[in-house]
């Protein structure tokens, strides 16, 4: 479970972010530390596969100049972010305002894109920590295959399962206590790594207990109003209008005049869909049209169906339909 880092130079031009590696090279559930350059301040990053589902990053740094680095990820993952001091600013295609990273404070985020564009100003110390894990684990883990009489983990579960996730809480000094654990761990080898996995999966479970806690879910049974209803219809009006370049669901709910939270429970209440899964079925709907229609390239399909890449199409498209977007245009015109 290791990024593919490049970082941007003086000059503008992004290379790639090489690291030196602890261990030997076959060894996939080692640990990589990435030296910050010299240029840039002082310190590393570092990251360590526990298990091949399963992974942590820890960030040591003293900025001294602005930093800017892309990361891509094989796949998808489910990042558990915890912040101590610094501030960074990362950018995902599939979330609508960039992601402020600030001391004191802990989050969760889950995008079908693995590209993050992230920022770092100078002259600051950055301390940081994220546990990485594949979604199919984190639904093992908690067992969220069920329906939860908690609204909190029926939305969570929603969320994670559209591929656009992101939550946020304070860190708690139980928190703090384990980061500092992960941070001075003096184990090595295999009982490092047995001691990293039981420490993350503290922090999850405090992390959902926090977020359960802070949740403004109620427990009520959501009773839709007729004006509610007209209003949900006029949102997939909206949504529906520009697949390429939808309204985020800030401002398609305050374009009909309800709150985030009321218009996606509307949307599942009606379409039995949340408003980004309806658009993800919709924008699928229209790719699969323009490959039965023209044999155009796979590219300018994603695109113009609203998905940022032909792999990103073909990830979602291969989840819906069983088939891969290539494969099903060649049994079309075999």
């Amino acid at each position: 479970m290791h990024p593919m880092v490049f970082i941007e130079k003086d000059n503008g031009d992004y290379v790639d972010y090489n690291p030196a590696e602890r261990g030997a090279p076959t060894d996939t559930l080692g640990e990589r530390i990435r030296l910050l350059p010299e240029d840039k301040g002082k310190g590393y990053f570092s990251t360590v596969s526990i298990r091949k589902s399963l992974g942590t990053g820890i960030s040591r740094c003293k900025f001294e100049k602005d930093y800017s680095a892309k990361i891509t990820w094989p796949r998808p993952v489910v990042c558990f972010g915890f912040c101590l001091s610094g501030h960074t600013l990362s950018r995902n295609s599939c979330h609508p305002t960039p992601i402020v990273m600030t001391p004191g404070r802990s989050y969760v985020h889950f995008f079908e894109d693995p590209v993050f564009e992230r920022k770092t100003k100078g002259q600051q110390e950055l301390r940081a920590l994220v546990v990485r894990v594949f979604p199919e684990y984190l639904f093992d883990l908690l067992d969220l295959n069920q329906e939860y009489e908690n609204q909190f983990y029926n939305s969570f579960v929603e969320k994670l399962r559209s591929g656009n996730l992101f939550e946020e809480s304070a860190v708690t000094p139980e928190m703090k206590e384990v980061i500092f654990q992960i941070f001075n761990n003096t184990h090595s080898g295999h009982i490092s790594r047995l001691y990293l996995e039981g420490k993350v999966l503290e922090l999850i479970a405090f992390m959902m207990e926090r977020m359960t806690t802070d949740s403004s879910y109620s427990k009520k049974p959501y009773l839709m109003s007729l004006e509610d209803k007209e209003r949900i219809y006029y949102a997939r009006e909206l949504l529906l209008g520009d697949l390429q370049f939808p309204p985020s669901l800030c401002s398609l709910a305050k374009q009909v005049g309800m709150s985030h939270t009321r218009l996606n429970r509307g949307f599942k209440k009606i379409f039995g869909r949340t408003v980004f899964e309806y658009l993800r079925k919709e924008r699928l709907v229209h790719a699969r049209k323009l490959i039965e229609e023209n044999p155009v390239d796979l590219t300018r399909i994603a695109l113009e169906s609203g998905f940022c890449s032909s792999s990103h199409l073909a990830i979602n498209f291969t989840r819906e339909y069983g088939i891969r977007p290539s494969e099903y245009r060649r049994s079309l015109f075999r």
